[in-house]
């Protein structure tokens, strides 16, 4: 996570965030699917947890920029699953950066985030590197937020 947004372009729209996508049960950047394990079905139970879940991930920060990970466009997709009697959120993000010093202590504060709210017994994060993370799926939340920060994006 060493590397800072870039000056590109913004699209039209911003990114949909991960409680957009648990809504309407899609991957997080459009055409694009993230190489990770099926998501099985959801019951609508398990999309408003998963709705959730993602609201508390804005108390995840990213240690390097100080923008919450929801925001920055780290989290592709949030889903719930039972295995043995526990529920467990699988959380599908990845970094601006694979070589991030700073991922355990992203890992801390998303298990802080999610199991610490007692939503589910038990929290997955799927790092997923394609497609790989840009300036493009920072949502207009976190565009304002970097920008306060002296950030051109």
């Amino acid at each position: 996570m060493s590397e800072t947004p870039e000056n590109n372009t913004p699209e039209e729209t911003a990114a949909n965030t991960p409680a957009e996508n648990v809504a309407e049960n899609q991957s997080f950047v459009p055409g694009e699917e993230p190489e990770v394990a099926e998501r099985p079905e959801q019951t609508p139970e398990m999309q408003a947890k998963a709705f959730d879940i993602a609201e508390y991930m804005r108390d995840v920060i990213d240690p390097e920029l100080g923008i919450n990970v929801v925001d920055l466009g780290l989290v592709y997709d949030i889903w719930l699953e039972e295995k043995e009697g526990k529920s467990i959120a699988n959380v599908n993000m990845t970094l601006t950066s694979p070589a991030c010093p700073l991922t355990d202590v992203i890992e801390a504060q998303v298990d802080t985030a999610v199991v610490g709210n007692k939503l589910v017994d038990e929290c997955l994060i799927n790092w997923v590197w394609m497609p790989p993370w840009g300036p493009h799926m920072i949502t207009e939340e976190g565009r304002e937020q970097l920008q306060a920060l002296g950030f051109s994006v």
